[in-house]
């Protein structure tokens, strides 16, 4: 009987107990729920948004500007930018390394900028590249974080957002970006999707589980495929691309199916990738398709134009891993200078 007793008091106490952290706890539960519920929505409507993307969604941006490297000058405009900034410097990126781009940084929060960095912790293969920058940051109380590997494999975003205006880009912050590589940086100046990017830094900065989607923005390991596919086989005359490397089979083929169909397809790979990817280069060249390897400047760019009216800038490789693992963001533009200038430098290259 006495042993009965301590059991039922036992339980009496245990529901006790967890009424009362359920009490106090409740708030937190709620929040909880009410998060994942509204992150599964997300899910479903941007599925449904992406099932009827088309490019023929795309609008032209307000105020959108293309610049390329290698052009040393081009760290003096990014540096300019920074030091004239008036509210915030906000930087999302895969290698700080450049030592001017800090100091620029160091002088914004010396002027009570709002300064904040989300720089990835482990490139591959340069595991320790950004530990300098890092402590540098942090020694001079700028607002910096490791990328959240919970949330996505690598954070290769080339983000970074001045006042009111955004860079999306295909480089580094490197002393290499400016000097020998061949990269393509945007910038915008259009509100609506500032605001959208300011959301993918802020949740990105907080280790948020976020996504958003918008017909010019694609993001990577979201929905990046899908929309990628769509581009592609959605081209009616032309490709150009620029990639350092093919390494996404499904992609490839996708690519030589379009050829098929009689697409002209242009093609800039680094020279390098000639060691990894000579059956797809045969295979293109069978197909009749352009392609050219380029030793001078360092091919870094991932770019891909359809039918000289929708230009793909990105931080995107032609990889599974970098299509379907990591943090990448990108932009698809229509603008006809945007383009033209585009073009122009892609020709020069493919006849390199």
């Amino acid at each position: 009987m006495q042993k009965n007793l301590k059991k039922y008091f036992s339980s009496i106490f245990i529901l006790f107990f967890f009424i009362v952290i359920s009490f106090y706890q409740w708030e937190e539960y709620l929040n909880f729920y009410q998060s994942y519920n509204n992150q599964e929505q997300t899910k479903i409507i941007q599925a449904s948004e992406i099932e009827d993307f088309s490019l023929k969604k795309i609008r032209n941006l307000d105020d959108t500007s293309l610049y390329y490297t290698p052009y040393k000058s081009l760290l003096d405009d990014i540096t300019e930018k920074i030091d004239k900034a008036n509210s915030r410097v906000y930087i999302e990126v895969y290698m700080l390394t450049e030592t001017r781009i800090q100091d620029s940084l160091i002088r914004a929060k010396k002027r009570w900028i709002d300064v904040k960095i989300v720089l990835e912790k482990n490139p591959y293969m340069a595991y320790n590249i950004n530990d300098k920058a890092y402590k540098n940051m942090e020694k001079n109380w700028i607002e910096i974080v490791w990328s959240n590997s919970k949330n996505y494999s690598l954070n290769h975003t080339k983000l970074l957002i001045v006042d009111e205006e955004a860079i999306i880009s295909t480089w580094n912050l490197t002393y290499s970006t400016f000097t020998y590589n061949r990269d393509f940086f945007v910038v915008i100046n259009d509100k609506l999707l500032l605001e959208k990017l300011l959301s993918i830094f802020n949740a990105d900065y907080a280790w948020e589980d976020f996504s958003i989607y918008d017909d010019n923005l694609v993001l990577s390991p979201n929905y990046s495929r899908e929309k990628l596919e769509k581009m592609i086989l959605e081209a009616k005359e032309s490709i150009d691309m620029y990639f350092q490397y093919l390494e996404d089979e499904k992609l490839f083929n996708i690519v030589l199916s379009k050829l098929k169909s009689w697409i002209k397809l242009n093609i800039v790979l680094a020279e390098t990738a000639l060691e990894n990817n000579k059956e797809e280069i045969e295979k293109l060249d069978l197909a009749w398709a352009q392609v050219n390897l380029l030793k001078k400047p360092t091919i870094h760019s991932k770019a891909i134009l359809v039918d000289d009216n929708y230009l793909f800038i990105w931080s995107v490789n032609f990889s599974e891993y970098s299509i379907d693992k990591n943090r990448e963001i990108w932009i698809i533009l229509k603008d006809e200078d945007v383009i033209k200038k585009f073009k122009e430098v892609f020709v020069k290259d493919i006849w390199n």
